[in-house]
């Protein structure tokens, strides 16, 4: 519609505010001379990640936690081993019985922090709401751009807080994964505006539910209208684009195109149907989808004093009316039941053996994998397609799956992106930052987050975020996801006695009752393995060891590794709490913490 363009601050400016926040809690300019040194000299000792060889896989617990959810947090790994069961694995099993059935679980911690006094105005707003505050004015006069973007922003905060703070972490994890499957670049034409009803209403009501529901409802979404172009597809001039990406990413996959063949001469399977889909199907399931458009995405909308509401809105005027041949089956336009063509292409897609295999290799790609094992791939596509009609037709995969000897034994076969690795470390050091999204602090962690390549639902192409360990190997988006966890880890509270948002001095200080065992290489050993689940190998101990017992920072003369370190002492030149926070960060830095 061209109402909204993207607005950019200005590199300059961006990066001068990024400065700014990155010294907000630094010292004076003596003390500035002083942090630059040790950080001159980290970096000639640090360790750089390796992800080459196999890697130590750590206690069941810590590798489900790490797989299924956001990161081992303290509390669910404590809940964990409070849960019924003989041995670990057994508690292991309940939990993930606890985590499929997720409505369930008491979520009212992490709900509390998205209320309106927490600068959330948006997330409960209908579809109507959401276009007519934030899109097109019913009046039309021009909408703010900060009132415009505020459903896009607060999605975004509330990702951040519900994968940081849910106990439902099973279903935070999927709901990042149908985003992806689901892709649509928030930063679109008007996206924003509406985004809170895709995350809502598409995502989240189907996450663990039916795939024919979901599909149904991104089919119907504005957002993924927009998106896509859909909204405007009409039988004078068809567009292929959302057909294409519909069968390509949402359901049948790449590998089931046979490209131009003719239609007659696409294999079938046992029971007579179609293994894949050509070119000329593409072109019938566009036609079939022209009219398929929402209140307000054409100029005559506001005819007679209507004021556009953005809900789905079917154009009868610009629908193909004929017959629909799509993978060897014939779909009829019927004028009683005029939405009836599309919904059965959709069920036939979505009960098609190749979407429940599509579909299952990258569930298994996501939580086993890169090379999924074929044998757990044909049994989860097997539950999907045999039941592609129940209501929890994804939680029933998702069993089968989370309880397969793949899932409970493979690691290291994949990496966390950053998005991944930003919320597993905050898990794990009580990060406590409200991500109001009123506030420029909140705006500050996008702009630090953001170089990072993985910030949530700015992927800009429909294929989603890449879901395999060779693309975010590359040094970019490693340096940049660490940076921002260095800073986050010892960024603070300004406004409220300068204090950290997290709680690592309070997790040091209980794990070590007796602070004569404050030492570090006690530090050291307590951090790597509360972070990467193993113990340190010796060279990378003897590095951090040996960063942790400086004495003074000016001079870099270090104290015996198992003398006491008085974390209270946080002045000039020791600096011993913020050195113990930069030790955190730099853990996360290491192959072993990156693992999944």
């Amino acid at each position: 519609m061209g109402i909204f363009k993207e607005k950019y601050i200005p590199r300059a400016e961006r990066s001068e505010r990024i400065l700014s926040q990155l010294n907000k809690n630094k010292f004076k300019k003596s003390q500035l001379t002083l942090r630059q040194k040790r950080q001159a000299s980290l970096k000639a000792n640090s360790t750089y990640p390796n992800f080459q060889g196999a890697a130590a896989s750590p206690d069941l617990i810590h590798l489900v936690l790490s797989k299924m959810a956001f990161g081992p947090s303290p509390e669910d790994a404590s809940h964990i081993q409070s849960l019924p069961g003989a041995n670990n694995e057994a508690k292991v099993l309940s939990y993930i019985d606890e985590q499929l059935n997720y409505e369930n679980i008491d979520d009212s911690y992490a709900d509390s922090l998205l209320q309106g006094s927490n600068g959330f105005t948006t997330l409960n707003k209908t579809r109507k709401q959401l276009y007519q505050q934030h899109v097109r004015r019913p009046d039309g006069n021009p909408i703010d751009w900060e009132d415009h973007i505020r459903p896009g922003r607060e999605t975004v905060a509330a990702t951040f807080i519900r994968s940081v703070h849910s106990k439902r972490q099973l279903f935070e994890t999927m709901t990042d994964f149908w985003h992806n499957h689901f892709s649509v670049y928030q930063y679109g034409d008007s996206i924003q505006g509406m985004f809170v009803e895709y995350d809502r209403d598409v995502i989240r009501a189907n996450a663990l539910g039916n795939f024919h529901d979901m599909l149904y409802a991104m089919t119907r979404s504005t957002c993924m209208m927009m998106y896509l172009g859909n909204a405007l597809n009409n039988v004078t001039e068809p567009n292929e684009n959302f057909a294409r990406e519909l069968m390509e990413l949402h359901t049948l996959g790449a590998e089931n195109y046979y490209g131009h063949m003719d239609p007659a001469d696409v294999p079938e399977d046992g029971n007579g149907q179609k293994m894949g889909y050509v070119e000329r199907d593409v072109y019938y399931l566009a036609r079939a989808l022209t009219g398929w458009s929402y209140d307000g995405a054409h100029w005559s909308d506001d005819d007679d004093g209507h004021a556009p509401t953005g809900n789905f809105k079917f154009r009868e005027d610009w629908h193909y009316d004929g017959i629909s041949r799509v993978l060897g089956e014939y779909y009829e336009f019927d004028a009683a039941f005029p939405l009836g063509d599309v919904r059965a292409i959709l069920k036939m897609l979505a009960a098609h053996p190749g979407t429940a295999k599509f579909l299952a290799t990258k569930l298994c790609r996501r939580f086993i994998s890169d090379s999924p094992p074929q044998n757990v791939v044909a049994q989860v596509a097997d539950v999907l397609q045999q039941n592609w009609n129940a209501d929890d037709q994804i939680k029933q995969a998702m069993d089968v799956l989370l309880k397969s000897p793949e899932f409970l034994s493979t690691w290291g076969e994949k990496i966390k992106r950053p998005f991944e690795k930003s919320v597993s470390v905050m898990r794990q050091i009580g990060f406590n930052f409200t991500f109001n999204p009123t506030e420029s602090t909140s705006n500050t962690h996008r702009w630090i987050f953001d170089e990072s390549g993985g910030y949530p639902f700015s992927w800009s192409s429909p294929n989603g975020y890449p879901d395999t360990k060779s693309h975010w190997l590359g040094s970019s988006a490693q340096m940049m996801t660490w940076r921002y966890i260095q800073w986050f880890c010892q960024d603070r509270d300004d406004d409220n006695g300068n204090i950290p948002y997290n709680n690592i001095l309070e997790q040091t200080e209980a794990a070590f009752p007796n602070s004569n065992d404050i030492t570090a290489n006690n530090l050291v050993d307590y951090w790597y393995e509360r972070l990467c689940g193993v113990s340190p190998d010796s060279h990378s101990r003897d590095k951090l060891a040996q960063f942790m017992s400086l004495q003074h920072l000016n001079d870099g003369n270090p104290i015996g590794r198992n003398e006491p370190i008085d974390l209270s002492e946080n002045s000039w030149p020791e600096f011993n709490l913020e050195r113990l926070m930069a030790l955190v960060s730099m853990i996360c830095m290491t192959a072993e913490f990156s693992y999944r």
